[in-house]
């Protein structure tokens, strides 16, 4: 009995930690000082300056681990249609990056977490009639791939997601980004999305032309929209819409796990300005009072930002209008 509770006890502690022995529940999680998340005070919102949106007021967010690799044994007269379970090996987890374009990971019923096979989609395009049949009118996207199905009854910005992490589908002109349901759109045509949103194009994901409408203003990913001196960074209106917000980064920025800090004066002007000074597609966070990281910023659905190796992308940054939908951190899969 001593040697089960020991060895409860060194999974705990083992759990608690990610690979750089740092606290994850810590160091993972978002915040700022309380003046870094405010513009100057002379300063507007104006939404033809994407630069003058205001930043966010981050807070700590839940502890939204990636769950332990446990087996749960699973009823037989309960088994899920999981369809055939013979193609490549893969890992449910990384979401659209577990399989080639055009294929989705399905868990093998029974096994680890990170067990599945892979799986061919239909190939329908998001969003465009006449790709499915009569049957089955909806194209529904679903890790790597799309498929024909019917439509769902889950609106706009509510989870689509069940308990083991699969895409449901939702009403009707939305689509599953592996968290909430959202608009898609077709990449070089005239824009649609609401609110004046960009189209992330994720063709080269699904293998199929599609895309997802994101925030308005410059690319958080890749700073496009933004001057050569400044990075983009998700930032909320006064309205509480989400958006991109250019702010100025003197440098390449701090990389990846690096030390870093918000509000900082990198015009040597004496002004505490927005933002903070990592690498474009990094976010500063930490809990307060302790040392704060660069980490890398990704989209829940792994199409536009996908997190290197094994990494999950975790929802973990918060505004104060709350959580941030279908954007996070990558973080360690345990």
């Amino acid at each position: 009995m001593s040697g089960r509770i020991i060895a409860c006890v060194l999974a705990i502690l083992v759990w608690g930690c990610d690979e750089t022995g740092e606290d994850q529940g810590a160091t993972d999680m978002a915040s700022t000082s309380g003046d870094s998340g405010t513009l100057d005070q002379g300063m507007t919102v104006n939404d033809a300056r994407p630069e003058r949106d205001a930043a966010p007021d981050v807070r700590p967010v839940r502890d939204a681990r990636v769950q332990p690799d446990v087996v749960i044994p699973l009823d037989e007269g309960m088994r899920p249609d999981v369809g055939p379970l013979d193609g490549q090996p893969c890992d449910p987890r990384l979401n659209a990056r577990a399989c080639d374009p055009g294929f989705f990971c399905v868990h093998v019923p029974q096994q680890r977490p990170n067990v599945g096979r892979c799986q061919e989609g239909d190939g329908c395009r998001p969003g465009v009639e006449g790709d499915c049949p009569p049957e089955k009118p909806y194209c529904h996207l679903k890790g790597g791939a799309t498929v024909c199905t019917n439509v769902g009854v889950i609106g706009a910005g509510l989870d689509c997601v069940d308990d083991q992490d699969i895409p449901r589908p939702c009403e009707e002109g939305l689509v599953c980004n592996n968290s909430v349901c959202q608009e898609p759109c077709v990449p070089g045509q005239e824009n649609e999305c609401p609110d004046e949103g960009r189209c992330a194009d994720i063709s080269a994901r699904t293998g199929v032309e599609s895309g997802l409408c994101g925030p308005r203003n410059c690319n958080w990913f890749t700073g496009e929209g933004c001057e050569g001196n400044e990075k983009c960074s998700y930032s909320i209106r006064s309205d509480g819409v989400l958006v991109g917000a250019c702010t100025l980064l003197m440098g390449a920025g701090n990389g990846n796990g690096a030390p870093c800090e918000t509000g900082t004066d990198r015009n040597g002007d004496g002004r505490r300005d927005a933002g903070d000074n990592c690498a474009q597609g990094l976010y500063c966070v930490g809990a307060p009072g302790r040392e704060r990281f660069c980490r890398l910023l990704c989209d829940t659905g792994q199409y536009e930002a996908p997190c290197p190796g094994t990494m999950a992308c975790e929802e973990r940054l918060v505004t104060s209008s709350g959580a941030v939908r279908g954007f996070g951190l990558c973080v360690t899969n345990q």
